[in-house]
């Protein structure tokens, strides 16, 4: 397979004409199956009009499918996003779901083509209207995070001065299973829990507003569950922990953009005063 970014602009088209995005990592989010995937790594896009390359759109779109296919690439995605099977899985396909896979448009064609190799997961999007051309090539990879996992101490800290603490815990798309990246912050809940015998939380879960409201309600309903019952089988009395889920209702950013997104799926500790 030829190394990332795998595929190029046509040579008719000329660099002033050239479109280009690029970024060393990132998060982007492809359809696969029916479902939302978010697929960290470098990724570069490249759009260009139709009419500066000189061809047609069936061509554009044949071209770059058989670019994918020749390199080992596998179609994923089962729909597009204006499709019912699509958002029956994954919610409406509303102004805050286009922004998350950045989609121009329902008159652009979507394909998900995966490459399964020895290096590394790669990926490529092809997008094409009648005037057109986009794809995405990415490459996954991993990077030291630059949060800092909050310790018993900080978590108790701002349980004391605010009654409430904001966490970060991994979970997969539209899933309540905690990660095992996510296992951390919750040993860290225990650790405060077993030293502090007389704290009682409210563990709630939040999403940001991409998708079915009610689904995203459930879901961070059976989130904060997750960490409760992950919490009682580390030895925390379950008596002490309640489970609540509010969905999108309370965001703490905008989520018009993916950064406020991130900041609003979350899991918050709350204090529970006892008499």
């Amino acid at each position: 397979m030829p190394p990332f970014p795998f595929v190029d602009y046509p040579e008719s088209v000329g660099k002033e004409k050239q479109k280009t995005k690029a970024s060393d990592f990132d998060q982007l989010h492809l359809i696969v199956g029916n479902k939302v995937l978010p697929v960290e790594g470098q990724f570069r896009r490249i759009a260009f009009e139709l009419a500066d390359a000189g061809i047609s759109r069936f061509q554009a779109q044949r071209d770059y499918a058989r670019a994918a296919t020749d390199m080992g690439g596998v179609k994923v995605n089962a729909s597009v996003p204006k499709d019912e099977a699509f958002q029956k899985v994954s919610g409406s396909f509303n102004d805050a779901m286009r922004n998350k896979l950045d989609y121009p448009g329902e008159n652009y064609s979507y394909d998900t083509y995966f490459f399964p190799t020895p290096t590394g997961r790669k990926w490529m999007l092809i997008m094409v209207s009648q005037d057109t051309v986009r794809v995405t090539s990415i490459e996954e990879k991993q990077t030291a995070s630059v949060v800092k996992l909050i310790s018993a101490a900080a978590m108790k800290s701002e349980l004391d001065s605010k009654g409430h603490v904001a966490l970060y815990i991994n979970f997969d798309t539209d899933k309540a299973a905690i990660r095992p990246d996510g296992k951390p912050a919750v040993d860290e809940i225990a650790a405060l829990m077993k030293k502090e015998t007389a704290l009682h939380l409210s563990v709630e879960g939040h999403t940001d507003n991409v998708g079915d409201k009610a689904r995203n309600i459930a879901l961070s309903r059976e989130r904060a569950q997750a960490v409760v019952q992950a919490l009682v089988s580390d030895g925390i009395d379950g008596a002490r922990l309640t489970a609540a889920g509010h969905g999108p209702d309370k965001p703490l950013m905008d989520n018009g953009s993916e950064e406020g997104r991130a900041k609003n799926r979350r899991v918050e500790l709350v204090k529970v005063a006892k008499s």
